[in-house]
């Protein structure tokens, strides 16, 4: 549905603030990761404690940001 087959799914394993919205995620994928926000590719981040994802897609008319909290577990 959102990703077509040719896309990747980019995962930043440095933390980052979960403030951050759509113009200040977009930098680090540019400042960061050295990849395009446009390119159609999504990108995840998490934060400090590994509880909390951002997901940032471009779809080609404007950005998708999802957030996700897990309640139990944690990334490692």
């Amino acid at each position: 549905m959102w990703l077509s087959p040719g896309n990747r799914i980019w995962l930043a394993t440095t933390p980052v603030d979960m403030r951050l919205g759509f113009d200040g995620l977009a930098a680090k994928v540019q400042g960061v990761l050295a990849a395009d926000p446009f390119c159609g590719h999504a990108f995840v981040f998490r934060n400090r404690r590994g509880d909390r994802l951002k997901l940032l897609l471009w779809d080609g008319l404007g950005f998708w940001l999802l957030y996700r909290r897990l309640d139990q577990g944690r990334l490692h």
